[in-house]
């Protein structure tokens, strides 16, 4: 696969989230794939797919992801984000407060054979915990 081609791919898992387009995100993902992110214990497809579908987009809506910097070198494909968001669900104990959020965070994606099959990922998990007012600023 070329560069573009897998920046593609790579993207493509973000925007099949943002769409809510579950079969996609499936489709996208290797079988065994792996999710590393912010110091928890890793993740596997189903579990990933489950926390986007069940958590952040149950919690977060009206998403507005946009992808700041898109790098791609052989089979991986690093991407620093911005994501704006409504806080309309209880997330991570924060009960809705209908304020517009922002996230950010960076994330490299491996992306072999036209599939996912790593993604690492760090984001400000503080800063949006502020945003939310469960953490002073």
């Amino acid at each position: 696969m070329s560069l573009e081609q897998n920046k593609e791919i790579a993207l493509g898992v973000s925007r099949a989230i943002m769409n809510g387009d579950w079969e996609k995100v499936g489709e996208l993902l290797d079988d065994n794939f792996i999710y590393i992110g912010d110091g928890a214990d890793p993740i596997n497809k189903q579990q990933y797919i489950g926390f986007m579908r069940g958590v952040l987009c149950s919690a977060m809506t009206d998403m507005d992801m946009k992808f700041l910097r898109v790098i791609a070198e052989d089979d991986l494909v690093a991407i620093e984000y911005t994501n704006e968001m409504t806080h309309t669900g209880e997330f991570f104990g924060v009960p809705a407060t209908g304020k517009r959020v922002m996230g950010t965070g960076h994330f490299i994606r491996e992306v072999k054979d036209g599939k996912v099959t790593a993604e690492w990922q760090t984001t400000n998990a503080l800063g949006l915990m502020q945003q939310l007012g469960a953490i002073p600023s």
